[in-house]
């Protein structure tokens, strides 16, 4: 189904998902729901793994129906899009693909997720400078990220959205920024894609998980930008990641994204990967994202009136469907949340509570009326 033909109305029946009635889900940034119509994407996967030969290569079919899902999902096109094992190794292709030299630099938010942080530190060993840019209290600016870079930025990191924060930024501003400079532009968009608009035409490359909001399983995506950046080769090949025709002492890469495959895709998430974004493009994702951001700004407010330090900024343009407040044992309290079915998500010494298209009014006011309490180790507050 295309965008165009999107005309459901939000929220999305609870009904939809696997366990999802009678509870208020704030936990899609760490872990969504599965959809019930997921159950007939097993089945449709089994029956193909018994098909044999005819059946593997309809394992192929459905990655195919992904890309070109994804594609019109990102204004990106089908060979652009690569699967991959994760957003992490995504991440990695890019950053080995590289020929670093010492005197290099890096620049990455020291807010940011780690498996960004983590894959341009070990570049130190090769003389590259990493330039982690402070942020301003809980925010990122993206003054300070230009300003961090110069004629040696080899590559510029940023996730569209805050993983510990919230906080969304402008990709396309950040792109204009960087005019001019030879920077790779490496976007994370695992907060962002299917909840918020993700326009891989603004970067270079954009990596994400399938596990949250677009509500699939422990797979990743790298979105080649080809028109920016044609000579991507990533380091290293297998058998899928090669033309037809290779002699044994030689190969050629696939002339697209699917270079960055080299073996099998992760062809069970293929398979419920298709099913979820067709369930997402039936509402539309401008309508998803209108949704999830007020509900979102319903929760940073509420949270503020609550005294709490809020992390995610209180801008409507700077988030997207994420609100965080700092919290000394979020473990604990996520877990009191969940036995009265309310689930959020605890770690990193912060409470992160996630807003979809399946997240009602009534949910962030249950949430909001019993943070007081929760926030009191689960005893009545004070003031009650």
């Amino acid at each position: 189904m295309s965008p165009k033909d999107a005309s459901r109305i939000l929220p999305a029946p609870k009904s939809d998902f696997v366990g999802l009635e009678g509870k208020a889900h704030f936990a899609t940034g760490g872990e969504p729901p599965l959809l019930k119509v997921h159950r007939q994407s097993f089945e449709r996967f089994a029956a193909d793994k018994s098909g044999g030969f005819d059946g593997y290569w309809r394992h192929w079919e459905e990655a195919d129906q992904v890309r070109q899902s994804l594609a019109r999902m990102t204004q990106a096109e089908p060979g652009d899009i690569g699967l991959v094992g994760n957003a992490s190794e995504a991440i990695m292709r890019v950053v080995a693909s590289l020929d670093w030299r010492a005197g290099d630099n890096v620049v990455v938010p020291a807010l940011d997720y780690t498996s960004g942080r983590y894959a341009l530190a070990g570049l130190k060993s090769r003389g590259v400078d990493v330039r982690l840019v402070p942020g301003r209290g809980w925010w990122i600016e993206r003054d300070d990220i230009l300003a961090a870079c110069d004629d040696r930025t080899r590559l510029v990191y940023l996730s569209q959205v805050n993983a510990l924060t919230g906080q969304h930024h402008d990709i396309a501003a950040l792109a204009r920024g960087l005019e001019g400079a030879d920077a790779v532009l490496l976007v994370d968009a695992s907060h962002a894609l299917g909840v918020v608009p993700v326009d891989a035409r603004a970067s270079d490359f954009v990596v994400s998980c399938c596990y949250k909001f677009v509500l699939g399983i422990h797979d990743g995506i790298l979105i080649w930008n080809r028109r920016r950046r044609p000579d991507f080769t990533p380091y290293g090949a297998g058998w899928a990641s090669a033309s037809p025709g290779a002699t044994p002492a030689d190969y050629r890469l696939k002339p697209d994204a699917r270079r960055v495959e080299f073996g099998n895709a992760g062809h069970l998430g293929a398979y419920l990967l298709r099913d979820s974004l067709a369930y997402l493009e039936s509402f539309g994702i401008d309508t998803i994202a209108a949704h999830a951001r007020a509900q979102a700004a319903r929760l940073v407010a509420g949270m503020t009136a609550l005294g709490l330090e809020v992390m995610t900024p209180d801008d409507p343009a700077q988030h997207a469907a994420n609100a965080a407040f700092v919290h000394p044992d979020p473990e604990g309290l996520t877990r009191r949340a969940a036995a009265e079915n309310i689930l959020v998500w605890g770690d990193n010494g912060r409470i992160r509570a996630s807003a979809h298209l399946f997240t009602t009014e009534e949910d962030v006011e249950i949430l909001l009326d019993s943070l007081p309490r929760l926030l009191n180790g689960g005893r009545p507050s004070p003031e009650c």
